[in-house]
């Protein structure tokens, strides 16, 4: 696994390297980028799948980090060869560099017999998928303002060589937000539907509803956008409100319900 794990760090690291070489200078490294982006998330993929299946009634901290990184690469990808856009590559990669960093300090499981179910595996990736798109439309509304600043201050040659026009970056913002909230609800879908069919009980808890609070609110940006005319620095400000809403799923002190919610008294049942 050793093996697995460097592997991914150099695919990822190249890719960065390629992507910011394609940037700065100009050039154009198409066949040696996607090499190394597909070597990364090959390796990752395999990885995440071992470490996911090597413990039946456990969740292993490091498989979260692991499939964290997994899920910014499969982002990266999508946003490359879907948005046709490779900017916000140069930081989603390194995230996956970190976060697989991150896996090798990280100690400690979780116990719970819904973990080695299918459903909560495909509710696992696809929440995360959700969120990682709502980083990377927090990372475009950052460099949406940066970019502002900039033209402001009459630097308009680096700020247009560099970054991408505001009018793309406004779409882009618009497009990932639409995107994260398909994934994140198709997430949200898979985990209630197997909470409900897995256990005898099922009690939402109030990370449940902030869930759903979260997507209730990038869905209204996406709805909303239009009639009230929500572009520019009011879509870049409300996109990076809706991520950081989103760290309150891993931040909220309810860990353990949301992990585990069934009652202490309830037996697990599987239907």
């Amino acid at each position: 696994m050793q093996v697995l794990l460097l592997a991914t760090l150099a695919g990822y690291a190249l890719a960065t390297f390629f992507r910011v070489r394609e940037k700065v200078a100009g050039q154009s490294f198409r066949h040696h980028s996607t090499f190394s982006l597909a070597l990364g998330l090959t390796c990752n993929a395999i990885l995440a799948f071992h470490n996911y299946t090597s413990s039946e009634l456990h969740l292993h901290y490091e498989t979260l980090f692991i499939a964290g990184a997994l899920s910014l690469g499969i982002t990266t990808a999508i946003t490359e060869h879907g948005l046709k856009e490779t900017f916000f590559s140069i930081f989603s990669l390194p995230g996956s560099i970190v976060l697989l960093f991150c896996s090798t300090f990280a100690d400690g499981t979780l116990a719970g017999g819904h973990f080695a179910q299918r459903w909560f595996a495909v509710h696992l990736l696809l929440s995360i998928l959700g969120e990682c798109f709502f980083l990377i439309a927090a990372i475009s509304s950052v460099t949406y303002f940066y970019v502002v600043r900039r033209l402001k201050k009459k630097n308009r040659l680096r700020a247009v060589f560099f970054f991408p026009p505001l009018s793309r970056l406004d779409d882009l913002t618009c497009k990932l937000i639409g995107a994260g909230v398909t994934f994140f609800t198709a997430g949200l879908a898979a985990g209630f539907y197997g909470n409900y069919s897995y256990f005898v009980s099922f009690n939402p808890s109030f990370k449940h509803m902030f869930a759903i609070v979260v997507l209730a609110f990038y869905t209204f940006i996406i709805i909303a956008r239009k009639p009230l005319k929500i572009t520019g620095t009011r879509l870049a400000t409300m996109a990076v409100i809706g991520f950081f809403l989103s760290l309150g799923l891993i931040t909220l002190p309810d860990n353990q319900e949301h992990w585990q919610p069934m009652l202490q008294q309830t037996q697990e049942a599987v239907k």
